[in-house]
């Protein structure tokens, strides 16, 4: 007799089917699972997320499996703590624009595939920071160094066409005859000698360079210590305190702001230059932006709200030169290059224009009906305006016509024509307009109509005939193409 008695068998009997019913419903759930496995969408693949104004677009790669819907999470904390899920309706699209972000903030982003047989799991995280994605108002219209005009400033280290500027102008002499350091910081001192070097060709007249009762300054050179001071006369600086200048610390990118915004608030603003009123909307006017727009998130550190105004005006002007799209970056020491690059945008906007008779368009292509404004200034070796001098303007159209050019084999003017100012083409007399005490003639505009257009500028004692053989070396020339 077993264990059981005479039911041992049939006990063992029962104990064997109900172990075969348990291994053949899991082997069906495992091929159950299996086939549910196997219709769930895959995870999304590349997801990318790109900023704008108080939104973050992203896009990614489709799951695999048909699915019917993405589902799009985003977290202010990396999914920390929280997580949202952001509601675009059923879609099927591989792109999808989360809205109602603050801008400034970092916030971080996945996506699931979802079907009617499941959820996959989660993409990476990707993160992202919306910002106002507006753009300057107040650019200048031409150019303190145009590239045609201005040569390279001879130093190996460097490909920066600022930099190329600022060593025309005489702002700069570099570290050495051939270098320039641009990865290298400012040091106040230096900086004094920028900007005493910069405000004489941007139209400021600086002072004697008195003391002005920094008491730290002692010991430096003669040259520096008259700069610093000068850059005090003219309002640039207030020192660190009434009798220190701290002329051995670097110089903050805020610090460069306030340095730049008051010395275009010294000078007069040049053609094509921004300006506005000082207060109200009449009286005095001085280089600035009143528009408050601008993209950077990390201004809340700065303290001084002088310094946040001359920081947005800067950025209006086209002034600021930014380390990424939201990024001012106040508290940095601000590098050389850099420095070259605000002081190259902010000449700009001054009376700063290349030596001898310059011309200049607001444009020189586009397609249709072209309006280009002209501006033609004159100014010494030295940078300084030449005032009275008679300008006369001409203009010769592109053409496959036989026997039509620019000029005759003498030198004299062939097809060309009076530009809209120029009265008599060629020659100059006392109709032409004549520079003023800027050393600039008024612009004016001309419309270039599907054509291709040369317009030269020239000046000479009246009189004279324009001779290309004589006086081509010192002509100034744009030409304007219209499609």
């Amino acid at each position: 007799m077993g264990l059981f008695g005479d039911q041992g068998d049939s006990v063992f009997r029962n104990v064997k089917r109900g172990v075969a019913v348990v291994a053949v419903n899991a082997v069906i759930a495992v091929l159950l699972q299996g086939v549910a496995s196997a219709a769930t969408p895959t995870v999304p693949t590349g997801l990318t997320a790109t900023p704008g104004n108080k939104s973050v677009v992203l896009s990614w790669t489709a799951s695999s499996n048909v699915p019917t819907d993405y589902i799009i999470q985003w977290s202010p904390d990396a999914f920390v703590s929280t997580t949202h899920r952001f509601f675009d309706g059923v879609s099927t699209a591989t792109t999808a624009t989360v809205t109602g972000l603050t801008n400034g903030t970092s916030y971080s982003f996945r996506v699931k595939g979802y079907n009617g047989d499941g959820t996959s799991d989660a993409t990476a995280a990707t993160a992202a920071t919306p910002y106002s994605n507006h753009t300057p108002n107040d650019l200048a219209v031409f150019d303190a160094c145009p590239a045609s005009l201005v040569p390279a400033a001879g130093f190996t280290d460097h490909t920066s066409v600022d930099i190329d500027c600022v060593k025309y102008y005489g702002i700069t002499k570099g570290t050495t005859a051939t270098t320039y350091s641009p990865v290298d910081f400012v040091t106040r001192w230096q900086m004094a000698l920028f900007l005493t070097r910069m405000a004489v060709p941007a139209g400021a007249t600086l002072g004697t360079g008195a003391d002005q009762g920094f008491t730290d300054i002692v010991g430096k050179s003669t040259e520096i210590q008259t700069a610093i001071n000068q850059i005090k006369q003219l309002g640039i600086t207030v020192g660190k305190t009434a009798t220190t200048f701290a002329p051995d610390d670097y110089v903050t990118r805020e610090e460069m702001a306030l340095f730049i915004s008051r010395l275009l608030k010294a000078v007069q603003v040049g053609p094509g230059g921004n300006w506005e009123y000082v207060s109200g909307n009449s009286g005095a006017t001085e280089i600035k932006s009143i528009d408050t727009d601008h993209n950077y998130t990390d201004l809340g550190t700065v303290s001084l709200v002088e310094t946040q105004t001359a920081i947005k005006s800067l950025w209006n002007l086209g002034v600021t030169e930014v380390t990424s799209a939201t990024l001012y970056s106040p508290n940095v020491n601000i590098s050389r290059l850099n420095m070259a690059q605000m002081m190259a945008n902010a000449l700009d906007h001054t009376n700063a224009r290349p030596a001898g008779i310059n011309i200049q368009g607001s444009t020189y292509s586009g397609t249709g009906s072209l309006e280009v404004t002209v501006s033609v200034t004159h100014r010494t070796a030295g940078f300084l305006p030449v005032v009275g001098s008679l300008v006369d303007s001409f203009k010769y159209q592109h053409v496959t016509t036989a026997g039509y050019s620019r000029f005759s084999a003498d030198g004299s003017c062939a097809q060309t024509v009076a530009s809209t100012v120029g009265l008599t083409r060629c020659y100059i007399d006392a109709t032409d307009r004549a520079t003023d005490a800027y050393g600039n003639i008024a612009t004016f505009v001309e419309v270039v109509q599907s054509a291709t257009y040369d317009l030269w500028a020239w000046t000479a004692a009246s009189g004279t005939v324009y001779d290309d053989d004589i006086h081509g070396t010192d002509v100034s020339k744009i030409t304007v193409i219209s499609v």
